[in-house]
């Protein structure tokens, strides 16, 4: 029986261990929290004056011009597809009325010259999320044609949106 005894001793004294490990643990966490706290504060924070708001002047600003509304037409991958498609400039204010003009003038134009962008686009084109290709091939387009002011040596197209819904197969 001695045996036993001294067996069942050993088997409580590493459960006593741990519980006070454990309790020791939780001090030493409270006491480190507890200096945190203490210690180290939030910083002091002031509020900065708040900027003047800056506005450009009237010319300056952008604005944007529709290029062309319509539904346009893909079968490059052998089906065909027809997005529907708004596709806008964006151009300062002083270019507005010029960029409008010559939008009007060369309508059928330009809308042929972006049907043709379109139609031999690559189906991933369509897939992109921004349609950076796509919108890249149509503005080095737009760019060429309306070209840069020369007085202020800047391109009067600034950007190029391109606005598409999803793609509708038409074909069977």
């Amino acid at each position: 029986m001695g045996l036993d005894d001294g067996h069942r001793k050993r088997r409580k004294s590493p459960l006593r261990l741990v519980i006070v490990l454990g309790g020791i643990l939780v001090v030493e966490a409270v006491v480190i929290i507890g200096a945190m706290m203490i210690l180290g504060g939030p910083a002091d924070v002031e509020a900065a004056e708040v900027p003047a708001v800056m506005t450009a002047p009237l010319d300056e600003r952008i604005v944007e011009i529709l290029v062309i509304d319509a539904k346009l037409p893909n079968n490059k991958s052998g089906m065909t597809y027809l997005y529907d498609t708004e596709i806008y400039v964006q151009v300062k204010k002083r270019y507005s009325d010029q960029v409008a003009e010559e939008l009007q003038q060369f309508r059928n134009e330009i809308k042929s010259e972006i049907t043709a962008i379109w139609r031999t686009s690559e189906m991933r084109h369509f897939q992109e999320p921004r349609l950076e290709s796509l919108t890249r091939r149509i503005q080095t387009m737009l760019s060429d044609r309306f070209g840069v002011d020369r007085q202020r040596d800047e391109p009067i197209i600034s950007k190029c949106v391109i606005v598409m819904g999803m793609g509708f197969r038409i074909d069977g």
